[in-house]
C-alpha cells in the first residue's frame, strides 16, 4: 500500500512545477494536502502557473465528494450482491480513462505516453513469470522511469507567471 501511495509524491513534485516560486508555503502546503489523482489531472493541464485558488476550488468539489462517496460505497457495497459490487471495481479504471483522454487528445506527448506506459505495463505483467516483483513494486518502477524519461525528453517550458498570490 505504501508503494502504491507513493505516487502522490510524484504527483506532487510535477505540480510544484506548475506553482510560482514566490507562492506563500501555506499555499503550498494547502495545495498538496487535496492532492488526488482527479485533482492532479485537472491541475496538470491548466495552461501557465497554477493559481492557488483553482486548487481550492477543485478541492472544494472532490473532497466531500470523494468522502460522501466513500461512505456510500461502504454502505452501499454491503447492500449489494457480492457479484454486483465486485463488478462496480470496473467504474475505477472508468474513471481514470475519464482523467487520462482528455489530456491525451489535446497533447500528443501525453497520449504517447499513455500508450508507452501501456505498453511497459503489459511488459512487466509478462517479465513478472521470471522476475519476482509485486504489483506495487513494478507500479513504481515503471512510474519513475517513465515520468523520468518524459521530464528528460519533454520538459516542462518555463512560462510567464501569472499566478495570483492573494
Amino acid at each position: 500500500q505504501l508503494v502504491i501511495n507513493l505516487r502522490y509524491l510524484l504527483m506532487s513534485c510535477s505540480l510544484a512545477q506548475k506553482v510560482s516560486e514566490k507562492l506563500k508555503f501555506s499555499h503550498r502546503l494547502a495545495i498538496s494536502y487535496f492532492i488526488t489523482d482527479e485533482i492532479f489531472g485537472i491541475s496538470s493541464t491548466v495552461d501557465g502557473k497554477l493559481n492557488p485558488w483553482y486548487s481550492y476550488g477543485a478541492a472544494c468539489v472532490a473532497s466531500p465528494g470523494w468522502g460522501l462517496g466513500t461512505f456510500l460505497g461502504a454502505v452501499v457495497g454491503n447492500i449489494l450482491p457480492s457479484n454486483v459490487a465486485s463488478a462496480m471495481s470496473v467504474a475505477l479504471y472508468g474513471m481514470f480513462l475519464a482523467i487520462i483522454i482528455p489530456p491525451a487528445r489535446k497533447n500528443k506527448v501525453i497520449a504517447v505516453l499513455v500508450l508507452a506506459s501501456m505498453a511497459a505495463s503489459a511488459l512487466f505483467t509478462w517479465l513478472s513469470k521470471w522476475i519476482p516483483l509485486s504489483s506495487g513494486m513494478r507500479i513504481l518502477i515503471l512510474t519513475v522511469v517513465i515520468a523520468g524519461i518524459a521530464a528528460y525528453v519533454h520538459p516542462i517550458e518555463e512560462s510567464g507567471d501569472n499566478t495570483n498570490e492573494g
